[in-house]
């Protein structure tokens, strides 16, 4: 187990060096999975605050090149980390957007999937601002959900 946790590390670093190189030729369509990736390997080292910051970075850069799909799931990720961390807070605003994105993006399963998987989360009431915002969207894809025949 500890050497494939090894080997897969090894082969992150790898990767990572390899969009690193992308990044300073000068293709700032790859800056974005850098950061995911820098973000992916802080939530490895344990490092809450780090990975935050790399994922906020990951999510303003691929909104600047007009990735949505990269966006959502920068959000997808961030949330998932944030649940695991116990920050519900940050986590319901994450996938919340996560959700919205992969919706905007056409990816309407993604986001019912994460809707469904996250539903507890998603109902809770956190602040008025957010469900204010966000309450609309719910009920629509809540109705979409009810449709659906699993």
């Amino acid at each position: 187990q500890r050497n494939k946790s090894r080997k897969w590390k090894a082969h992150a670093i790898k990767i990572t060096s390899k969009v690193q190189e992308w990044v300073k030729k000068g293709a700032v369509n790859c800056n974005h999975i850098l950061l995911m990736l820098e973000a992916e390997t802080a939530v490895l080292n344990g490092d809450k605050e780090l990975a935050k910051q790399k994922y906020d970075a990951a999510i303003t850069a691929s909104a600047r090149v007009g990735f949505i799909h990269d966006r959502a799931l920068a959000n997808e990720r961030a949330g998932k980390y944030m649940l695991q961390s116990g920050d519900t807070y940050f986590a319901f605003h994450y996938l919340s957007v996560a959700i919205q994105l992969y919706s905007r993006w056409g990816a309407t399963a993604k986001a019912e999937h994460l809707l469904s998987k996250h539903k507890i989360l998603l109902n809770e009431d956190h602040t008025p601002v957010i469900n204010k915002t966000t309450e609309r969207r719910w009920s629509l894809l809540a109705s979409k959900e009810k449709k659906c025949k699993y």
